[in-house]
């Protein structure tokens, strides 16, 4: 896909830096300051370019955002890899001020309805779309909210996830960081509200097809089933 497929589609837009944070060895947390009156609706995403530096390669990055309007800021969180990108290499070194673009923000990875249970499933960085969730729900008490949040070193946002888990007791947390811990897990879950429920699952493409394929073989429907694609965070 390239960029040109977005252009006429997606309305273009300039945030400005409010901050770059290195939260863990290569775990990034960007905040972007929106334009006055800009909206979005949690779980969307958005086409980011950096009209004013050179990039080498891919012009451009799709991320998730994790931020509700309500807050004043759009927030991304990424990972640089151990290669990193020329446009995460210019991303991260940005200053307070600086300039980038955003077609959108789009997507389907939205809350449903008002009553459904929701199961969510988050991939190491695939929180990011989970944490705009979790900011539109932190009141909601009408339902059970189930996170499964797995990752081999780092929770990106956990303080943030736990206070919002603190203060609403239908949200409950489990960190877990291995395939199998998950996967136990998560079959109990799946038998629990089989069809009753809504499943979010966000994280690597590869994370995607097997979250899913052990949620199917527990009877839910694909219909049930919401996955963010992993642009690459």
């Amino acid at each position: 896909m390239k960029l040109s497929d977005f252009k006429g589609i997606f309305e273009k837009s300039i945030l400005t830096i409010e901050s770059i944070r290195n939260v863990y060895g290569d775990h990034y947390e960007i905040k972007l300051k929106p334009a006055d009156g800009a909206m979005w609706e949690a779980g969307e995403h958005g086409i980011f370019t950096l009209p004013n530096n050179k990039i080498k390669g891919k012009k451009w990055r799709g991320f998730s955002l994790a931020s509700v309007p309500e807050e004043g800021v759009i927030i991304l969180g990424t990972r640089t890899g151990k290669k990193i990108s020329s446009f995460k290499k210019e991303l991260i070194s940005m200053k307070k001020g600086d300039q980038v673009s955003i077609r959108g923000p789009f997507g389907w990875f939205k809350i449903q309805d008002s009553v459904t249970p929701m199961v969510m499933v988050a991939g190491g960085v695939g929180i990011t779309p989970i944490r705009s969730l979790l900011k539109q729900l932190e009141n909601d008490l009408a339902r059970p909210i189930e996170l499964v949040y797995v990752s081999s070193d780092y929770y990106l946002f956990e303080d943030e996830i736990q206070a919002i888990v603190r203060n609403n007791e239908q949200i409950t947390l489990y960190k877990t960081c291995t395939k199998e811990d998950s996967s136990v897990l998560l079959a109990k879950l799946a038998v629990k509200y089989g069809n009753n429920a809504f499943y979010y699952v966000s994280g690597s493409r590869k994370f995607i097809v097997s979250i899913k394929k052990q949620i199917k073989a527990k009877g839910v429907k694909k219909g049930r089933i919401i996955n963010d694609p992993f642009f690459g965070y």
